[in-house]
C-alpha cells in the first residue's frame, strides 16, 4: 500500500497522533516501502529544495510554518528512501569554456549495452547516458570546449568503444536545462482520480437522448457530472 493512504489508516487504528506517522516515517516494525507517495508537506519541501539546493532548514521552516525538527526528519527520511539522491551545483557551461554540446543517438547490440554504457561513463565530457527505445537504443549528452574538441572526443574516445552508428545533433541554444519536477501529492492524486471517475460516470449524449429527457434537464445532468 502506498504510504500516503497508510498514514490515514494508521491514525484511524491507533486513534492518536504518532510522531513517526506525522513525520512521514513508517512506525517501528513497519517495512520500508518500495514506493512512497508524497503528501503535501513533503511536496512543498521538495519544491523548495529544487529551487534552491542551498536553502537552510531554518528558511524552509519559515516558508512552511513548521518545526525545524519536523523538516529535518522529513528530509532525512526522503534521503534514506532515495527520493532525494543528492545535491549539486548547476554550472554555466559556456562560462567555464564548454561552448559546444550535443545529443548523440547511437545503436549498440543489446548484449553489449551495459558494458558499453559503463565504459562511456568514463569518457570526459559525457554527462548523461540513457537506454532508449527504438532503433537507436543509446542516447547521451556530451559537451566540449568547441566543435573540433567534440569531434576529437567522438573519434578518439567514443568510436573505439564500438559505438559507430551515431546520429549527432549539435545544440544551438539551451532554452531550458534544469526544471522543477512537478510532483502530485496524495490528496491531489485522489482529487484527480475522483474527477476522472465522475466524468466516466457521466451519461453520453445518446443515452440522454434515448432517456426522453428534455434539453434543459439533460444539460443539468451533464453539468452536474463535469462541474
Amino acid at each position: 500500500m502506498p504510504w500516503g493512504p497508510a498514514i490515514k489508516i494508521l491514525k484511524d487504528i491507533y486513534k492518536e497522533d504518532n510522531p513517526d506517522i506525522e513525520r512521514g516515517r513508517p512506525p517501528p516494525g513497519m517495512a520500508v516501502l518500495s514506493h512512497m507517495e508524497i503528501d503535501k508537506l513533503n511536496k512543498r519541501i521538495l519544491q523548495l529544495l529544487q529551487r534552491d539546493g542551498r536553502i537552510t532548514y531554518k528558511d524552509i521552516t519559515k516558508e512552511m510554518d513548521r518545526a525545524e525538527s519536523t523538516v529535518r526528519e522529513r528530509i532525512s527520511f526522503m534521503e534514506e528512501q532515495g527520493i532525494i539522491e543528492g545535491y549539486t551545483a548547476i554550472i554555466n557551461k559556456p562560462r567555464v569554456g564548454l561552448n559546444c554540446s550535443a545529443i548523440v543517438y547511437a545503436r549498440v547490440p543489446p548484449t553489449q549495452f551495459d558494458d558499453t554504457a559503463n565504459k562511456l561513463k568514463l569518457v570526459n565530457g559525457v554527462l548523461q547516458i540513457y537506454h532508449t527505445s527504438g532503433d537507436k537504443n543509446l542516447s547521451f549528452f556530451i559537451t566540449a570546449s568547441d566543435y573540433d574538441e567534440l569531434n576529437r572526443i567522438i573519434k578518439m574516445k567514443i568510436t573505439p568503444l564500438g559505438i559507430d552508428d551515431m546520429d549527432i545533433s549539435i545544440i544551438m541554444k539551451a532554452v531550458r536545462e534544469i526544471a522543477e519536477v512537478n510532483i502530485l501529492s496524495v490528496d491531489e492524486k485522489e482529487s484527480l482520480d475522483q474527477a476522472r471517475a465522475k466524468k466516466e460516470m457521466a451519461p453520453s449524449p445518446a443515452q440522454l437522448k434515448s432517456s426522453g429527457m428534455k434539453l434543459g434537464e439533460a444539460l443539468g445532468v451533464s453539468y452536474g457530472h463535469f462541474k
